[in-house]
């Protein structure tokens, strides 16, 4: 597997193609999301490239931006991040040998509503020491490690571990391989939630053919059953009482198995978590106030007030409710976006839109060759600022 693809390991189960068919995916995030905040990642510009370089290749985005959107990730670039990301987009359309106004429409329809943009203000950058230890080897990458920095623990997608190596990015794929392990994590939360869900059924349903269908297909199977089963709980209650109490007598052989079933899903969601921490930007030593709002705002899966944000704070970084407020409604329109009176979420979906020399925006592709259009062609951002469904 070749450096900077955006292949995944296949695992045991081939999860990896299991999680591009939408019906699969659909089923592992209904049960294995319940209650469980999504991944957070921060985007490197050099992730960008190598995501489009993947998606021109096999005609879909890279598994990181299906994963947000599908909601089990929560995506997050620096507003400087972005600017250069424009700026180098033209370089990128050359490499690739597409117009720019290809890979503009890309990431407008399939990137960028999906990533929440943060403007950090100067003073809120250098809190981390780890960030600016980045910023000694790289001013350009200094705004990625800052926010990464913030929102840590999380997934940092980058292939530059030379640069952010203070924050413990080790190897070009550390990204590739914590988007997998994540994804890891949340098939064995659904499968733990699916084979819980099963005793409660007519368990001599599912007896040897489901033993034999783990065996041949993998956990998978629970997936799907633990979806069935919801229908199969009603089914058995209605049945007669005498019918019911002959249902108990012959599951007494499958509850055994669903045990060791069980035992074995909470243990792979355990390995699969441990291995998924080895990738993450830890968490620093000791978390600032702010550092701690931005990522509780940051794992929300709704916007907060500030009321909210004080309540769901620990009591080390738990602040006034005035003083949250004040800081939320200050940094609004760079850090937070309102999405309703009084309520925040991090960061606001913004677009960059192509612009020739001359000012007018460019919305059909780039004629002639792939060289001299993309020199004369500078971006705008563009804040759209979308109410959360």
């Amino acid at each position: 597997m070749r450096v900077g693809s955006f292949d995944g390991p296949a695992g045991p189960y081939g999860r990896a193609a299991l999680w591009r068919s939408p019906e699969v995916r659909a089923a592992i995030l209904r049960l294995g999301m319940r209650g469980v905040s999504p991944n957070v990642a921060v985007v490197d510009t050099d992730w960008v490239r190598t995501g489009l370089d993947d998606q021109l290749r096999k005609g879909r985005p890279p598994t990181s931006i299906v994963a947000a959107q599908d909601g089990s990730f929560r995506l997050f670039m620096e507003r400087d991040t972005l600017t250069e990301m424009g700026e180098k987009l033209p370089k990128f359309a050359s490499q690739l040998a597409v117009p720019v106004s290809r890979l503009a429409e890309m990431l407008a329809a399939d990137w960028l509503p999906h990533i929440r943009v943060v403007a950090l203000p100067d003073q809120l950058r250098s809190i981390d020491e780890r960030a600016t230890a980045v910023r000694d080897l790289d001013e350009k990458d200094y705004p990625a490690a800052a926010l990464a920095a913030l929102l840590s623990p999380c997934i940092l997608l980058t292939h530059n571990y030379r640069h952010f190596h203070p924050l413990g990015i080790r190897d070009s794929r550390q990204g590739v391989n914590a988007v997998f392990a994540a994804i890891d994590v949340t098939f064995g939360e659904a499968r733990v939630q699916a084979v819980a869900t099963v005793p409660a059924a007519p368990a001599v349903a599912i007896g040897a053919t489901v033993k034999w269908a783990v065996e041949r297909f993998g956990p998978i199977v629970w997936v799907i059953l633990g979806l069935a089963m919801v229908g199969g709980v009603v089914a058995y209650r209605r049945q007669p009482l005498e019918r019911q109490d002959e249902i108990k007598r012959l599951a007494g052989g499958v509850v055994e198995f669903i045990m060791e079933e069980f035992a074995d899903a909470s243990a792979s969601v355990q390995q699969a978590s441990e291995l998924l921490n080895t990738y993450l930007v830890p968490a620093p030593e000791n978390r600032t106030r702010i550092a701690a709002v931005l990522r509780e705002l940051a794992t929300a899966t709704e916007s907060m007030s500030a009321q909210q944000l004080s309540e769901a704070l620990d009591d080390v970084a738990r602040t006034s409710v005035e003083s949250l407020r004040t800081f939320l409604h200050s940094n609004k329109q760079s850090v937070f976006q309102e999405v309703r009176r009084g309520s925040f979420l991090l960061g606001a979906p913004r677009m960059i839109r192509p612009r020739t020399a001359t000012g007018d925006e460019t919305t059909a592709a780039d004629s002639g060759t792939h060289d001299e259009p993309n020199r004369s062609v500078s971006f705008a951002l563009h804040s759209e600022y979308q109410r959360p469904a």
